[in-house]
């Protein structure tokens, strides 16, 4: 019994340590399933059943929709990377990274310590522009 908790939170540490693409893969995929939203460290990770670029034209139209200015818009085939920023100058990270051509990890951070609570409403505006374009 001892043993498979003692697993169970070492994974959960090593996932938590790792960043980038293959950490956010690890603790999506490994820990609670494929397409769940995980909240660590202030950041709000999901794997969406939609390819790289659609993900991203989703994302900088919900920055649109709160009329959230783009700071830094860099994508190539396999990673994208958006910046915005509140009015109360707190920044927003959204990074993207292809596993797959139908299969894209999101992260999204709001503010330096993150806030789950603006970080899930932007992922629901992300979400519907993926359903209005059927990418999810």
């Amino acid at each position: 019994m001892f043993k498979k908790w003692g697993r169970l939170a070492l994974m959960l540490c090593l996932a938590v340590q790792i960043s980038g693409c293959a950490g956010a893969a690890l603790v999506a995929g490994g820990v609670v399933g494929a397409g769940g939203v995980v909240y660590v460290k202030g950041r709000l990770q999901e794997q969406l059943n939609s390819p790289l670029a659609k993900v991203h034209e989703a994302a900088l139209a919900a920055l649109k929709d709160f009329e959230l200015p783009v700071r830094e818009d860099k994508k190539d085939m396999l990673v994208a990377k958006v910046r915005s920023q509140l009015a109360n100058g707190d920044p927003i990270w959204i990074e993207l990274c292809s596993l797959s051509e139908e299969s894209t990890e999101l992260t999204i951070r709001v503010g330096i310590f993150g806030n789950e609570t603006r970080s899930r409403r932007l992922l629901g505006k992300i979400r519907g522009h993926l359903i209005d374009v059927g990418g999810l």
